[in-house]
């Protein structure tokens, strides 16, 4: 499979114009051969969080029904940040369009910052198939919770796709964990990320497409752009077998001792468990 992992730069908040890029982006896709498309979060209509937020969010789901329609046209599946409005409550959310199906949905789990002021958070992670690929989708600030990366893992993904809008001040934590959710489970990694500034929000840009050992295969710099790869189903069998320059994390687990990782966390005074 090739996936493209789009970039935008300075991005202003209008759905229009979002929408706009993406149909020129998957028309692009097509005539690449590239059959995934994975946009920023929030792609459709800017990362604002203001409360114009709500009103692009009451336009987005004719949005999304013109771009399924582009995916059912080209042949080209896509997975889009998008603010979703459901019975009055907002969520930062994903939509999975692949072509002649119904859109899956994610909505993201573990809010940053502001976004817990304006958004909900989802309940329930997401893993399924996308052009031919078992793969889990993660948002921005959940690159940082090792135990998202590793439940889409254990649940079948092959290929970890991560809508952002990461801060330029905390570039090196996109660097390290985008390459390390990646080598940790075995998996492809494709990160798709804003450039430039929105508002207040200056953002880290690199987007990035990073392989199940952890080699980064390509990165979009500063630049709006598509940058794409060709993922290799034997590439993730190797490393999850323990390939001599991988470690087999996924393979080696031994689970009876990470109870731990559901419990919540020790506070000062606690005893220790013996």
């Amino acid at each position: 499979m090739r996936v493209g992992v789009v970039q935008t730069v300075n991005a202003p908040p209008d759905l229009v114009e979002s929408l706009r890029a993406g149909l020129t982006r998957l028309q692009a896709a097509h005539d690449a051969g590239v059959d995934l498309v994975v946009f920023p979060e929030l792609f459709l209509g800017g990362y604002y969080l203001d409360q114009a937020m709500v009103q692009r969010a009451s336009k987005a789901r004719a949005a999304l029904a013109r771009l399924q329609a582009a995916v059912d046209t080209l042949n080209v599946s896509c997975v889009v940040g998008v603010p979703d409005l459901r019975d009055g409550v907002l969520y930062d959310a994903v939509a999975i369009l692949r072509p002649g199906r119904e859109p899956g949905r994610y909505a993201k789990t573990h809010l940053f910052r502001a976004e817990k002021q304006l958004f909900t958070p989802g309940a329930a992670l997401w893993t399924g198939e996308i052009a031919g690929w078992q793969c889990g989708v993660l948002v921005c600030y959940e690159l940082s919770f090792p135990e998202v990366s590793r439940a889409l893992a254990l649940s079948g993904a092959r290929l970890l796709i991560a809508p952002s809008a990461f801060g330029r001040a905390r570039m090196r934590i996109w660097q390290i964990a985008t390459v390390a959710r990646a080598i940790e489970n075995g998996c492809y990694l494709a990160a798709a990320g804003h450039a430039g500034q929105s508002g207040p929000t200056e953002f880290a840009g690199h987007s990035r497409i990073v392989d199940p050992a952890g080699e980064l295969i390509a990165d979009a710099g500063d630049r709006a752009e598509m940058i794409t790869a060709e993922l290799r189903p034997r590439i993730v069998d190797e490393v999850r077998a323990g390939r001599a320059d991988s470690h087999a994390g996924l393979t080696d687990r031994r689970p009876e001792l990470y109870g731990a990782l559901t419990a919540s966390p020790r506070q000062p005074g606690d005893r220790p468990q013996r």
